[in-house]
Protein backbone atom coordinates (compact mmCIF):
# COMPACT_ATOMS: atom_id res chain seq x y z
CA UNK A 1 0.00 0.00 0.00
CA UNK A 2 2.61 2.31 0.83
CA UNK A 3 4.69 1.83 -2.25
CA UNK A 4 1.40 2.46 -4.13
CA UNK A 5 1.02 6.07 -2.32
CA UNK A 6 4.48 6.98 -3.02
CA UNK A 7 3.92 5.58 -7.16
CA UNK A 8 0.94 8.00 -7.06
CA UNK A 9 2.78 11.02 -5.18
CA UNK A 10 5.31 10.53 -7.74
CA UNK A 11 3.01 10.82 -10.80
CA UNK A 12 1.34 13.59 -9.45
CA UNK A 13 4.68 15.61 -9.20
CA UNK A 14 5.48 14.65 -12.86
CA UNK A 15 2.14 15.63 -14.24
CA UNK A 16 2.58 19.05 -11.96
CA UNK A 17 5.96 19.82 -13.09
CA UNK A 18 5.07 19.15 -16.93
CA UNK A 19 2.06 21.19 -16.70
CA UNK A 20 4.20 23.96 -14.62
CA UNK A 21 6.77 23.99 -17.36
CA UNK A 22 4.11 24.97 -20.19
CA UNK A 23 2.67 27.62 -18.16
CA UNK A 24 6.06 28.93 -17.71
CA UNK A 25 6.79 29.09 -21.26
CA UNK A 26 3.76 30.34 -22.19
CA UNK A 27 4.40 33.81 -19.48
CA UNK A 28 7.90 34.19 -20.05
CA UNK A 29 7.65 35.62 -23.64
CA UNK A 30 9.87 38.82 -23.15
CA UNK A 31 13.08 39.39 -24.33
CA UNK A 32 15.16 41.94 -21.95
CA UNK A 33 16.22 43.38 -25.45
CA UNK A 34 13.13 44.03 -26.68
CA UNK A 35 12.59 46.69 -23.40
CA UNK A 36 15.33 48.99 -24.87
CA UNK A 37 16.64 49.48 -21.92
CA UNK A 38 20.19 51.16 -21.33
CA UNK A 39 21.76 48.49 -18.82
CA UNK A 40 24.99 48.94 -16.20
CA UNK A 41 27.36 46.29 -17.63
CA UNK A 42 30.12 44.77 -15.25
CA UNK A 43 33.63 43.28 -15.60
CA UNK A 44 32.51 39.93 -16.48
CA UNK A 45 29.61 41.10 -18.39
CA UNK A 46 26.48 40.84 -16.27
CA UNK A 47 23.44 43.33 -17.44
CA UNK A 48 22.40 45.13 -14.09
CA UNK A 49 19.17 47.79 -14.58
CA UNK A 50 19.75 50.70 -12.79
CA UNK A 51 17.08 53.22 -11.43
CA UNK A 52 18.39 57.05 -10.55
CA UNK A 53 16.50 59.12 -8.60
CA UNK A 54 17.45 63.16 -6.95
CA UNK A 55 20.08 65.00 -7.44
CA UNK A 56 21.12 65.55 -3.77
CA UNK A 57 24.98 65.84 -2.86
CA UNK A 58 24.86 62.52 -0.80
CA UNK A 59 25.36 58.95 -2.58
CA UNK A 60 22.07 56.61 -1.88
CA UNK A 61 22.81 53.00 -3.10
CA UNK A 62 19.69 50.50 -2.30
CA UNK A 63 19.92 46.69 -2.96
CA UNK A 64 16.89 44.39 -3.01
CA UNK A 65 15.97 41.25 -1.36
CA UNK A 66 14.75 37.98 -3.07
CA UNK A 67 11.95 39.50 -5.00
CA UNK A 68 11.25 39.23 -9.05
CA UNK A 69 10.05 42.28 -8.60
CA UNK A 70 13.55 43.92 -8.08
CA UNK A 71 14.14 47.29 -6.94
CA UNK A 72 10.35 48.80 -7.10
CA UNK A 73 9.79 47.59 -3.53
CA UNK A 74 11.94 50.64 -2.46
CA UNK A 75 9.15 52.98 -3.56
CA UNK A 76 7.80 54.11 -0.14
CA UNK A 77 10.81 54.32 1.39
CA UNK A 78 12.12 56.46 -1.55
CA UNK A 79 9.08 58.47 -0.73
CA UNK A 80 10.60 59.51 2.44
CA UNK A 81 13.95 60.00 1.99
CA UNK A 82 15.65 63.28 2.89
CA UNK A 83 15.97 65.61 -0.85
CA UNK A 84 20.00 65.48 0.47
CA UNK A 85 20.09 61.95 -1.76
CA UNK A 86 21.18 61.15 -5.27
CA UNK A 87 19.23 57.52 -4.76
CA UNK A 88 20.69 54.66 -7.27
CA UNK A 89 18.11 51.32 -7.48
CA UNK A 90 20.10 47.92 -8.38
CA UNK A 91 18.05 44.76 -9.64
CA UNK A 92 20.53 42.28 -8.62
CA UNK A 93 20.95 39.30 -11.41
CA UNK A 94 17.64 37.78 -11.93
CA UNK A 95 15.60 39.74 -10.60
CA UNK A 96 13.54 43.36 -12.15
CA UNK A 97 14.78 43.93 -15.24
CA UNK A 98 18.15 42.91 -14.62
CA UNK A 99 19.74 40.09 -16.70
CA UNK A 100 18.41 36.41 -16.10
CA UNK A 101 21.21 33.91 -15.51
CA UNK A 102 19.62 30.15 -15.77
CA UNK A 103 22.80 28.42 -14.61
CA UNK A 104 24.00 27.98 -11.27
CA UNK A 105 27.59 29.54 -10.83
CA UNK A 106 29.24 32.08 -9.20
CA UNK A 107 27.58 35.34 -10.55
CA UNK A 108 24.57 34.02 -8.11
CA UNK A 109 26.87 34.50 -5.03
CA UNK A 110 26.86 37.10 -2.85
CA UNK A 111 30.60 37.16 -3.23
CA UNK A 112 30.09 38.27 -7.16
CA UNK A 113 27.22 40.32 -6.65
CA UNK A 114 29.08 42.83 -4.26
CA UNK A 115 32.04 42.74 -6.85
CA UNK A 116 29.14 44.21 -9.32
CA UNK A 117 28.05 46.63 -6.84
CA UNK A 118 31.41 47.79 -6.08
CA UNK A 119 31.90 48.88 -9.61
CA UNK A 120 28.08 50.28 -9.79
CA UNK A 121 29.74 52.46 -7.26
CA UNK A 122 32.94 53.88 -8.78
CA UNK A 123 31.65 54.01 -12.24
CA UNK A 124 28.04 55.83 -10.94
CA UNK A 125 29.61 58.00 -8.19
CA UNK A 126 33.44 57.81 -7.16
CA UNK A 127 32.91 58.48 -4.09
CA UNK A 128 31.88 56.72 -0.86
CA UNK A 129 28.13 55.95 -0.23
CA UNK A 130 25.61 55.14 2.03
CA UNK A 131 24.51 51.15 1.37
CA UNK A 132 20.96 50.20 2.30
CA UNK A 133 20.10 46.78 1.83
CA UNK A 134 16.91 44.39 3.07
CA UNK A 135 17.73 40.70 3.08
CA UNK A 136 19.68 39.40 0.35
CA UNK A 137 20.69 42.74 -0.70
CA UNK A 138 21.85 43.56 2.75
CA UNK A 139 24.56 40.33 2.70
CA UNK A 140 25.88 41.89 -0.61
CA UNK A 141 25.95 45.12 1.34
CA UNK A 142 27.73 43.90 4.02
CA UNK A 143 30.05 42.09 1.99
CA UNK A 144 31.17 45.29 -0.01
CA UNK A 145 31.37 47.18 3.08
CA UNK A 146 34.33 44.06 3.81
CA UNK A 147 35.94 44.00 0.44
CA UNK A 148 35.69 47.80 -0.72
CA UNK A 149 35.52 49.62 2.73
CA UNK A 150 36.70 53.04 1.03
CA UNK A 151 33.39 52.44 -0.99
CA UNK A 152 30.84 52.79 1.73
CA UNK A 153 29.90 55.70 4.29
CA UNK A 154 27.32 53.90 5.90
CA UNK A 155 25.61 50.57 6.23
CA UNK A 156 21.85 50.29 7.03
CA UNK A 157 20.66 46.20 7.09
CA UNK A 158 17.30 45.71 7.28
CA UNK A 159 15.56 42.29 8.13
CA UNK A 160 18.72 40.49 7.22
CA UNK A 161 19.45 36.97 8.52
CA UNK A 162 22.98 35.69 7.85
CA UNK A 163 22.36 32.66 9.69
CA UNK A 164 18.96 31.19 7.85
CA UNK A 165 18.75 27.72 7.45
CA UNK A 166 17.20 26.26 4.39
CA UNK A 167 13.06 25.71 4.89
CA UNK A 168 11.14 23.28 2.71
CA UNK A 169 10.36 25.80 -0.28
CA UNK A 170 13.99 26.50 -0.51
CA UNK A 171 15.26 22.99 -0.62
CA UNK A 172 12.09 22.60 -3.24
CA UNK A 173 13.67 25.09 -5.31
CA UNK A 174 17.02 23.13 -4.87
CA UNK A 175 15.66 20.06 -6.41
CA UNK A 176 17.30 19.63 -10.12
CA UNK A 177 14.32 18.78 -12.00
CA UNK A 178 11.29 20.34 -9.58
CA UNK A 179 13.09 23.30 -8.77
CA UNK A 180 12.19 25.62 -11.60
CA UNK A 181 8.18 24.30 -11.30
CA UNK A 182 8.49 25.58 -7.78
CA UNK A 183 10.71 28.34 -8.42
CA UNK A 184 7.50 29.79 -10.99
CA UNK A 185 4.89 28.87 -8.15
CA UNK A 186 5.92 30.59 -5.23
CA UNK A 187 8.32 33.40 -6.33
CA UNK A 188 7.38 34.46 -9.99
CA UNK A 189 3.96 34.24 -11.93
CA UNK A 190 2.38 31.24 -10.20
CA UNK A 191 -0.07 30.50 -8.32
CA UNK A 192 1.06 30.93 -4.61
CA UNK A 193 3.79 34.17 -5.73
CA UNK A 194 1.22 36.59 -5.33
CA UNK A 195 -0.08 35.90 -1.85
CA UNK A 196 3.48 35.65 -0.60
CA UNK A 197 4.37 38.21 -2.08
CA UNK A 198 1.86 40.82 0.12
CA UNK A 199 -0.20 37.88 2.68
CA UNK A 200 -1.64 40.61 4.53
CA UNK A 201 -2.89 42.90 2.23
CA UNK A 202 -6.62 41.77 3.02
CA UNK A 203 -6.34 42.30 6.47
CA UNK A 204 -5.15 45.46 6.35
CA UNK A 205 -1.32 45.40 5.76
CA UNK A 206 0.52 46.27 3.27
CA UNK A 207 -0.27 46.36 -0.02
CA UNK A 208 1.38 46.83 -3.58
CA UNK A 209 0.84 50.01 -5.45
CA UNK A 210 -0.57 50.08 -9.39
CA UNK A 211 2.92 50.80 -10.60
CA UNK A 212 5.04 47.91 -8.27
CA UNK A 213 1.90 45.13 -9.59
CA UNK A 214 2.71 46.46 -13.25
CA UNK A 215 6.49 46.30 -12.50
CA UNK A 216 6.27 42.96 -10.61
CA UNK A 217 4.46 41.57 -13.60
CA UNK A 218 7.13 42.75 -16.36
CA UNK A 219 9.60 41.23 -14.57
CA UNK A 220 7.40 37.82 -14.56
CA UNK A 221 7.69 37.66 -18.11
CA UNK A 222 10.93 38.01 -18.91
CA UNK A 223 12.44 34.60 -20.51
CA UNK A 224 14.24 32.40 -18.13
CA UNK A 225 12.92 34.17 -14.94
CA UNK A 226 11.94 30.93 -13.01
CA UNK A 227 15.65 29.26 -14.40
CA UNK A 228 17.47 32.16 -12.90
CA UNK A 229 16.06 32.07 -9.87
CA UNK A 230 15.78 28.93 -9.47
CA UNK A 231 19.74 28.73 -10.26
CA UNK A 232 19.86 31.35 -7.50
CA UNK A 233 18.77 29.07 -5.20
CA UNK A 234 20.75 25.73 -6.38
CA UNK A 235 24.09 27.89 -5.98
CA UNK A 236 25.77 27.24 -2.55
CA UNK A 237 27.28 30.52 -1.50
CA UNK A 238 30.56 31.71 -2.19
CA UNK A 239 31.62 33.95 0.49
CA UNK A 240 30.79 33.51 4.33
CA UNK A 241 29.82 36.86 5.52
CA UNK A 242 29.17 36.22 8.83
CA UNK A 243 32.86 35.51 9.50
CA UNK A 244 33.32 38.65 8.28
CA UNK A 245 30.86 40.81 9.99
CA UNK A 246 33.52 42.28 12.51
CA UNK A 247 35.94 43.69 9.70
CA UNK A 248 33.10 46.33 8.99
CA UNK A 249 34.37 49.58 9.48
CA UNK A 250 31.68 51.60 8.30
CA UNK A 251 28.93 52.94 10.82
CA UNK A 252 26.42 50.16 10.57
CA UNK A 253 22.29 50.52 11.67
CA UNK A 254 20.30 47.33 11.35
CA UNK A 255 16.63 47.01 12.14
CA UNK A 256 14.38 44.43 12.30
CA UNK A 257 10.64 43.26 11.91
CA UNK A 258 9.85 41.64 15.05
CA UNK A 259 7.04 40.08 13.16
CA UNK A 260 8.78 38.99 10.21
CA UNK A 261 10.81 35.87 9.17
CA UNK A 262 13.81 37.19 10.87
CA UNK A 263 14.25 35.52 14.35
CA UNK A 264 15.88 36.97 17.40
CA UNK A 265 18.53 34.63 17.66
CA UNK A 266 20.10 36.04 14.32
CA UNK A 267 19.67 39.42 15.08
CA UNK A 268 21.63 38.57 18.94
CA UNK A 269 24.41 36.60 16.31
CA UNK A 270 24.72 40.12 14.74
CA UNK A 271 24.58 42.21 17.67
CA UNK A 272 27.27 40.23 18.95
CA UNK A 273 29.67 40.93 15.57
CA UNK A 274 28.92 44.57 15.50
CA UNK A 275 28.84 46.07 19.41
CA UNK A 276 28.63 49.41 18.05
CA UNK A 277 26.52 49.10 15.18
CA UNK A 278 22.91 50.76 16.25
CA UNK A 279 20.38 48.54 16.26
CA UNK A 280 16.41 49.81 16.09
CA UNK A 281 13.13 46.85 16.53
CA UNK A 282 10.03 48.06 14.75
CA UNK A 283 7.57 45.76 16.62
CA UNK A 284 4.72 46.21 14.70
CA UNK A 285 6.30 45.69 11.52
CA UNK A 286 6.20 42.45 9.04
CA UNK A 287 8.74 43.90 6.67
CA UNK A 288 9.69 47.45 8.27
CA UNK A 289 10.80 49.07 4.71
CA UNK A 290 6.67 48.19 3.59
CA UNK A 291 4.78 48.51 6.63
CA UNK A 292 6.84 51.24 8.03
CA UNK A 293 8.86 52.80 5.02
CA UNK A 294 9.02 56.55 7.37
CA UNK A 295 11.04 55.02 9.26
CA UNK A 296 13.51 53.19 7.24
CA UNK A 297 13.81 56.45 5.47
CA UNK A 298 14.76 57.99 9.06
CA UNK A 299 17.30 55.48 9.37
CA UNK A 300 19.13 55.96 6.52
CA UNK A 301 18.86 59.77 7.16
CA UNK A 302 20.73 59.62 9.76
CA UNK A 303 23.79 57.76 8.49
CA UNK A 304 24.05 60.53 5.85
CA UNK A 305 28.04 62.23 6.33
CA UNK A 306 27.24 65.45 7.51
CA UNK A 307 28.55 68.70 5.72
Amino acid sequence: MLVLVVLVLAAGVIVWTAVTEQRIDLIEEVALDELELEPFVTSDGTELNLVREGAGPVPLLLLHDIDVAGGVIWDGVVAGLDPAFTVLRVDLPGFGLSERIPVEGRRHTVASMAEHVAEVVEQSFGEPVVIAGIGLGGEVGAEVAVIRPDLVSGLVLIDVDFYKPDGWDELAKKLPWVGKAASFALETAGPLAAGRWAPNCEQGGWCPTESQVESRDLAETIVETAASIQAFHSTPAASQVPSELGDITAPVHYLWSQQGEVPRESVDRVQEALPEAGFEVLADAWKAHLDQPSQVAAAIGTLAPQP
